[in-house]
């Protein structure tokens, strides 16, 4: 070992030519940041655990996404309360928008630029298995980002489907 490292340091300079690093082929992902698709219902909770838990693995941020019509309302200041909750030691924004849900989320994460979009999943009483919801099928059809679904509180604890693009 300490005559390899001798026979580098002398011939390095010799045999070794530096050039230009091509980003495109660089493997760092730099700034890591997640969309947090959430809705009022209780699955809201478990998408943000999801995406908290994977922001604190890498040192990431979290988008909050709650597309609706009401801007203000009981439901909008229960959403902002539990993401400020669970998303305390986070880096984290609360976003409202409005229109059609999988073509705003899908939007909204392109124009943010994040590197996955967490969503819950519903399952559809027996078809459970084999449906996933309307809006996150649609989301998993249109987005070149990766999703993360994340199953109902009814579901198994934990599971999560997601697919790479």
């Amino acid at each position: 070992a300490p005559l390899g490292a001798w026979l580098t340091q002398v011939c390095a300079p010799r045999l070794l030519e530096k050039g230009e690093v091509d980003p495109t082929k660089v493997g760092s992902q730099g700034k890591v940041s997640f969309l947090a698709a959430v809705d009022t219902s209780p699955l809201a909770e478990a998408v943000l655990r999801k995406a908290a838990d994977l922001a604190r693995r890498v040192d990431g941020e979290v988008i909050v996404l709650h597309v609706t019509d009401e801007l203000q309302g009981k439901g909008v200041e229960q959403l902002r309360q539990l993401a400020q909750r669970l998303l305390a030691d986070i880096r984290h924004q609360f976003c409202l928008a409005s229109g059609p849900l999988a073509e705003t989320i899908v939007n909204i994460a392109q124009e943010r630029q994040v590197t996955d979009i967490v969503m819950g999943k519903r399952g559809h009483r027996g078809w459970e298995q084999v449906l996933v919801g309307s809006t996150s099928q649609a989301v998993l059809e249109t987005s070149s980002i990766p999703v993360i679904l994340v199953e109902s509180p009814q579901g198994s604890p934990g599971q999560v489907i997601s697919r790479p693009k």
